[in-house]
């Protein structure tokens, strides 16, 4: 049984995709599927995502020869996850090792659980809480039930609006305690 199906956008990041992937892989949560949507990356992005494939089976690869955008790729992701909870990563961003654990452990009887993000920006760390949806796990019959997309037209900003899409249609929210287990969000020009 998948129990997290964690969604991987990848757009030339090559600079970042193997510290992003090795969180990802050496998760203490092993029921894990990694769909990674290569979203016409013009850099070595394709070619580090497909040595890691050849390393670990969970890894699914979906590759597009144009860029269509995050929204779009997140999209098709979910299209295919098995998962029966859903979780995000961007690719220039990491998890810690027990991140995915930690968030499973809180899930019996919440549709979304929030994970804590930090945001780091030239060496130093600052807490987000909870501030968009992604540092978290959604239950997956809760999209697909509702039919929820992220929005096409919509940069910045695409996750803040599925989540408010998401949050009309569930209130089981669990928000973790501060465990030291963190999303670590990656400010970076161009990001």
């Amino acid at each position: 049984m998948i129990k997290v199906s964690i969604i991987v956008p990848v757009y030339n990041t090559e600079k970042y995709l193997s510290r992003c992937l090795d969180s990802i892989i050496n998760q203490t949560l092993k029921e894990i599927e990694i769909i990674c949507i290569n979203d016409g990356s013009i850099d070595k992005s394709f070619e580090i995502l497909t040595e890691y494939a050849k390393k670990d089976k969970r890894i699914v690869i979906i590759n597009f020869k144009q860029n269509h955008g995050v929204s779009f790729a997140r999209n098709k992701a979910l299209e295919i996850a098995k998962g029966y909870y859903i979780g995000f990563v961007d690719s220039d961003d990491y998890v810690d090792l027990k991140y995915y654990e930690e968030l499973y452990s809180y899930s019996k009887n919440y549709d979304i659980v929030r994970g804590i993000r930090v945001i780091d920006k030239d060496n130093k760390r600052g807490k987000n809480p909870y501030g968009c949806i992604i540092p978290s796990i959604i239950r997956k019959a809760v999209i697909t039930n509702n039919k929820l997309k992220f929005p096409l037209n919509r940069k910045p900003g695409e996750d803040s609006t599925f989540k408010r899409q998401l949050y009309k249609k569930t209130n089981s929210i669990f928000e973790c305690p501060d465990n030291g287990i963190y999303y670590h969000y990656m400010r970076r020009e161009g990001s």
